[in-house]
């Protein structure tokens, strides 16, 4: 995300469900992860999504993921020679046609969160964020794949430097009951308070971290931070 949203290291697991791929999954998440930085749980977890899909019977299900692999295959291999905007240019054509053929089918609805984070990588908030609100409505009754697309919509309004509605979203992860992205969003609460001079919200956000997800990356990155 902007120069705010820090990490060690590049990572193949959510930071909060430790997913983990296999075969070419793990070659298409190491790319993108060159490129996004707290927000990669999105697509660590989008792309297990989508290779569940693959298992649907639907032929027209069936084609709209194999196109959607394919697209994300095309942006992965442009990432390696060119940058995120450039890439997420070359495969605009492709997911429109995508949206605009099988816009209703499971794989499409996965396909719109990949896309709004390949919008974000790129620098282009609205369209990510038009991508995100749509996918608030197809991922509403699945609380993993809602904090998802809440957190995506919380970095996106942090790019627009929209810090009240980048607070608004992530508030709604770190109360909600389901762990999915919740450690992600306090620590950017946490940095956008820092951010934006209230201290004492920040520093209570961080301990919370520390308190509620000692073990995970975020909480790494605090303890360094308190002891720096």
């Amino acid at each position: 995300m902007a120069k705010g949203a820090k990490t060690r290291k590049q990572i193949l697991k959510d930071p909060d469900q430790f997913i983990t791929f296999s075969g070419k999954l793990i070659a298409f998440g190491r790319s993108n992860l060159k490129t996004i930085l707290i927000s990669a749980g999105v697509i660590v977890a989008l792309l297990l999504a989508v290779a569940t899909v693959r298992q649907v019977s639907d032929r027209n299900e069936n084609r709209a993921s194999e196109l959607v692999e394919k697209a994300m295959a095309k942006y992965s291999a442009a990432l390696q020679d060119t940058n995120p905007k450039t890439a997420y240019d070359r495969v605009k054509t492709d997911f429109a046609e995508i949206f605009g053929e099988y816009g209703s089918k499971n794989a499409v609805n996965i396909a719109r969160i990949i896309y709004g984070d390949i919008s974000y990588s790129a620098g282009d908030a609205d369209t990510a964020i038009a991508m995100y609100t749509r996918s608030l409505d197809d991922f509403s009754q699945s609380p993993a794949l809602k904090n998802i697309v809440l957190s995506g919509l919380g970095h996106a309004f942090v790019l627009k430097k929209d810090y009240p509605q980048s607070i608004r979203y992530f508030e709604m992860i770190s109360a909600d009951k389901e762990n999915t992205m919740k450690s992600g969003a306090l620590f950017n609460l946490a940095w956008i308070y820092e951010a934006t001079g209230e201290k004492e919200k920040s520093t209570a956000l961080y301990k919370q971290l520390l308190a509620d997800f000692p073990d995970t990356m975020y909480g790494d990155l605090v303890r360094e931070k308190f002891s720096g």
